[in-house]
């Protein structure tokens, strides 16, 4: 054996090791009060919170946002020259609220670098007292909005454009409550306390706002509850073209092998519904509201159009399609089920919009 081929296999596991993974991530930890620019550090071993966080990051449904934020990263870089940087979470009090964020110094052990103030950094604030709050709904509504800063930039400004990525992340929330955990950690009970909770899964953000369509497309737990009934229908494991998800992979996959095989049904959906939102912002038509994300979703993917309407007008019992409510006292289930299949086909043919009864 040559002495070059005995040095490559001998670095080989370091050089493996230094490879970027979709699971890769910087831990850090604030060393400093909020009153002057962040100094963080490593996160040291004996770090409780740390410790926890890495156990919520190794698998369940940390691990598959951790994956879904890498992908959605990698997306923006070949689609819209976003520039990646390293998944940074940093705990201790965030620095996001100032109007302009000072480079944050960080220590490496002997070393000292710097994190330019507008370098994307998660933060989870652990500071006391924590009381109500939780580490992974913190951890979730972090990486969720990293993801909707990566992919849909636009949808910061505005009020319903905040009605959708609040809504976003309180879907990701309630995916989150349902998600098999790791191993001795399990947070859904703190999740399930979380008032979208309830609103999403028994519907009640809607029934909250009948009568008043306006103000329902811009509630987040009507979006969440939008999001989250397409995320559990057939939607979740219809394959899109091939096309849409390479953006989102490091490496193409083997031949004969859809790449929505090797992301599973979540990140299945994910991908297609953060490559559409994407689209529709390039093409500046940045949704504003959840109409405009499900007809850009119905846009990107013309075969799942159909569906995508169905669940929005059921689960929004057709109150922003119709000048009123589509159920009405004394009427029964069948009647009100037979009232919307003519509404979505009413929709779809072109003979309503989704917005006829939110002018009214």
């Amino acid at each position: 054996m040559s002495l070059k081929i005995a040095t490559l296999l001998a670095l080989a596991p370091t050089l493996l090791a230094c490879t970027p993974r979709d699971d890769d991530y910087q831990l850090l930890r604030r060393t400093n009060g909020v009153a002057q620019p962040a100094r963080l550090q490593l996160a040291a071993a004996s770090d409780a919170e740390a410790y926890y966080v890495r156990h919520l990051l190794a698998n369940g449904f940390g691990g598959e946002l951790l994956r879904t934020y890498a992908m959605a990263k990698r997306f923006a870089a070949h689609t819209t020259g976003y520039a990646e940087t390293p998944t940074r979470i940093a705990l201790g009090a965030s620095d996001a609220s100032e109007q302009h964020v000072p480079d944050r110094s960080v220590k490496v052990g002997w070393w000292r670098t710097t994190i330019a103030g507008d370098a994307p950094v998660i933060w989870i604030d652990d500071s006391p007292p924590r009381r109500d709050r939780s580490t992974m709904a913190d951890l979730v509504s972090g990486l969720g909005e990293a993801i909707v800063d990566v992919v849909a930039p636009e949808t910061a400004g505005g009020t319903g454009a905040a009605a959708l990525r609040a809504g976003y992340v309180d879907f990701l929330k309630v995916v989150a409550a349902e998600w098999r955990p790791p191993r001795a950690i399990d947070d859904r009970d703190d999740l399930r306390r979380l008032p979208v909770f309830a609103d999403v899964r028994s519907n009640h953000a809607v029934l909250r706002q009948e009568g008043q369509p306006r103000e329902m497309i811009g509630d987040p737990a009507v979006v969440a509850t939008v999001l989250y009934r397409m995320a559990s229908s057939e939607l979740a494991v219809n394959m899109a073209d091939p096309a849409i998800y390479r953006p989102f992979l490091e490496a193409q996959p083997p031949r004969d092998v859809h790449p929505a095989l090797l992301l599973g049904a979540f990140r299945n959906f994910q991908a297609k519904l953060l490559a559409a939102w994407s689209r529709a912002e390039v093409a500046r038509r940045p949704p504003h509201d959840v109409i405009d994300l499900v007809e850009a979703y119905g846009d990107a993917y013309p075969a799942e159009r159909a569906v995508a309407t169905r669940i929005f007008l059921v689960t929004t019992y057709g109150a922003t399609a119709l000048p009123g409510e589509v159920i009405r006292a004394g009427e029964t289930p069948e009647r009100v089920e037979s009232q919307l299949a003519m509404l979505t086909a009413d929709v779809l043919f072109g003979r309503r919009g989704l917005r006829d009864g939110v002018s009214r």
